[in-house]
This record gives structure tokens, C-alpha cells and sequence, in this order.
């Protein structure tokens, strides 16, 4: 790669240079949500050794958030390790250890005054101070955001895990309710013009508790008709971060295989 290649790999913040999750997935050829499954998996031995993960969330498409990792050179470098070696891979390894030496090379300043080392600590404190402030009242909106605004990306419906692991949705769903994980509540009856009869009306929550709830979001159709109590309308989604978890937790072992490409 050329320089201004290995640059694009590589930023400084505030005299650190680090890469991204995002940045890492793209070149070596992996879905984001794997790097991220990766670091997690490896993220108490990562900052033991390597100090922190920053995770951060930048705006995505249609005012949805996306979360990220910022990497420092030692932790993208421990990543990469638990990374197949494929010809792809080696090569961003070679063109990543290049832009950190740049990126280092290029940061290198003179140090300040003491007066102004003084003066900057002051002035730290102050933002740290107003940062806290800021992230109390951010607090609520950010909760939000994860639980109900994150990109559709990242999640998936049943009847869509079913489809991707050769199932259905009403045996999916079966398989939730006798297990234990997910429960069909009973919110009222309607009367249904098709059927010219009153019908229950159902909606899926996961079963609070357990260690897999976390495993999905139930997530608001706030310009959907509500129902006729006046609730909203929800729907319960599967993180796909979680869904070989959930395949292996229901017996599913082999996923759907299409012609044409992987499966959904």
C-alpha cells in the first residue's frame, strides 16, 4: 500500500494513534459484528495486557447508532493474532504495523512549558467536570438509542433466525416458549373483521432473569396503529450477534444453505 493507504488506517486523537473494529473487519475481509464477537470474547486478556477498549457509537444510516472499538497499536495487533492468517489478512497486518511506525513518527512534538503543562490540567479538569455533567444528561437518550434506535443490522426478526437455520418461525417460537426463553403474553381481544369474531392478541417478551435475555430487544412501532387498548405496538428481535448462540441453545446445529451465497 502507499502511504496515503496506511495513513487511512490509522488516526490520532489526541496525540494517540489508534485504528477501529471498523477498520479492521473491512481489510481483513470479516463482518463487523464478528471483530467485535472476537474482541469480546478476548476483551479481559486484551485490556490486562493492553490497557482499555474504547468503545464509541457513531452516527449511522437514518439516525441509528453504530458501536465501535477504537484499538491502540498493541490491542489491533493482539486482534489480528486471533485472526486466520489468509493472504488478505497478512497483507493488512504488514500495511497496519507500517501506518502505526508513520502515524508515531509524524506525532512526535515538542514537549510544553510546565506553566502550560499546568494550565492544560486545569483546563482538563474543567472538561472533565462538564463531561460528566454531560453524560448524566445524555444518559437516558443514549439508553434509547441502544435499546430501541441501533441499525436493523443488528438485529433480526424470528421468522428471519428461523429461515436462516432451515426452521420456521411457529416451530422457532415453540422451541422458545418450551425452553424457557421467550414467553407469549396475553395482551387482550380484539374483534377481528376476517374471522367476524373477537381473537387474542399476543406479543413475545424474553423470559427476564436469565442469563440469555439479553439475547434480544423488544423494540416500539411508534407510527404503527396501536393496539385497541392504546398500547404500542411491539416486536421482539434477535441480536445477531447472538444467533449461533441461540441456534445452539434450541438444538439448531446446521444453518440454512442457499444457492448463490451464504445464507441471510
Amino acid at each position: 500500500m502507499s502511504n496515503n493507504q496506511n495513513t487511512s488506517l490509522v488516526q490520532i486523537v489526541d496525540g494517540v494513534p489508534f485504528t477501529t473494529s471498523e477498520i479492521v473487519a473491512e481489510h481483513a475481509g470479516v463482518s463487523h459484528q464478528a471483530t467485535l464477537k472476537l474482541i469480546e470474547t478476548h476483551r479481559e486478556v486484551m485490556e490486562s495486557e493492553f490497557g482499555q477498549v474504547g468503545f464509541e457509537f457513531r452516527p449511522g444510516y437514518n439516525g441509528s447508532q453504530v458501536r465501535f472499538a477504537r484499538l491502540t497499536d498493541e490491542q489491533s495487533s493482539f486482534l489480528l493474532t486471533l485472526t486466520r492468517n489468509t493472504e488478505k489478512v497478512v497483507a493488512f497486518k504488514a500495511s497496519l504495523v507500517k501506518a502505526f511506525a508513520e502515524a508515531t513518527k509524524s506525532n512526535v512534538v515538542a514537549l510544553p512549558s510546565r506553566a502550560a503543562l499546568a494550565q492544560m490540567v486545569l483546563d482538563a479538569e474543567k472538561e472533565i467536570e462538564a463531561a460528566k455533567m454531560q453524560i448524566e444528561l445524555d444518559a437516558p437518550k443514549v439508553r434509547y438509542h441502544e435499546k430501541f434506535v441501533a441499525e436493523m443490522d443488528d438485529v433480526m426478526t424470528i421468522d428471519m433466525f428461523a429461515t436462516d437455520w432451515g426452521s420456521t418461525g411457529p416451530k422457532v417460537r415453540e422451541l422458545l416458549r418450551t425452553k424457557g426463553i421467550a414467553v407469549r403474553r396475553l395482551l387482550g381481544r380484539r374483534w377481528s373483521k376476517s374471522k367476524q369474531q373477537m381473537i387474542d392478541v399476543h406479543e413475545w417478551r424474553p423470559r427476564q432473569g436469565k442469563l440469555f435475555s439479553d439475547w434480544f430487544v423488544v423494540r416500539p412501532h411508534h407510527d404503527a396503529p396501536r393496539h385497541h387498548n392504546g398500547q404500542v405496538r411491539t416486536t421482539m428481535y434477535l441480536l445477531r450477534f447472538h444467533s449461533e448462540d441461540l441456534a445452539v441453545k434450541l438444538g439448531l446445529t446446521e444453518p440454512a444453505m442457499f444457492d448463490g451465497g451464504d445464507a441471510a
